[in-house]
């Protein structure tokens, strides 16, 4: 360590008290002031030489509001405990247990009401529906034209509602059914 940090940090020990009091009154806050000197004495501990200092008290006065600023630039970047606990009391968006609940019980139904359907109707809807086969691939498929298939899923689809009680099953515009 240079002469010049080795008689800065003596100062500071010297002069800590004074340093301190002073910085406090300036930034408004003794802990604040007490960081800064901290700040101070470790910046004294590690870096190359330093030049002689003429005024060493306002040498260190002033770099321990430098400090100070720096600190307190880095508070504003991290998030406080009122930000914190607004992060934390943010509503979530996964189900909850009772959604759960509901969720499997409406699957159930379904199933149920799927279990009533005549073999072909639930084949097109679990194929349309499940699997996103597209009408005119199930009309090839059953050799039927695509308005009977469409026909066919109306059907099911109104079926399946029926029996869960459900109004909107589907998507709107499910229901819709081609004129060709």
């Amino acid at each position: 360590m240079s002469n010049t940090r080795i008689r800065l940090r003596a100062t500071l020990v010297d002069q800590y008290e004074r340093l301190r009091a002073g910085l406090a009154s300036r930034l408004g806050s003794r802990d604040l002031a007490s960081e800064a000197l901290h700040e101070m004495w470790i910046k004294l501990a590690e870096g190359a030489d330093l030049a002689p200092v003429a005024d060493p008290p306002s040498y260190l006065f002033r770099g321990a509001l430098n400090a100070a600023r720096d600190l307190e630039a880095a508070r504003r970047r991290v998030l406080g405990h009122v930000e914190i606990q607004a992060i934390l009391g943010l509503a979530d968006d996964a189900p909850g247990p009772d959604r759960a609940v509901e969720a499997r019980s409406e699957l159930a139904a379904l199933q149920r009401a799927l279990k009533t359907l005549k073999p072909r109707q639930r084949e097109i809807f679990l194929a349309a529906i499940y699997e996103e086969v597209d009408h005119e691939t199930l009309a090839a498929r059953y050799g039927v034209s695509v308005r009977m298939i469409q026909m066919e899923l109306r059907s099911a689809i109104l079926h399946c509602a029926r029996r869960t009680a459900r109004k909107n099953l589907f998507a709107r515009g499910a229901l819709r059914v081609s004129r060709k």
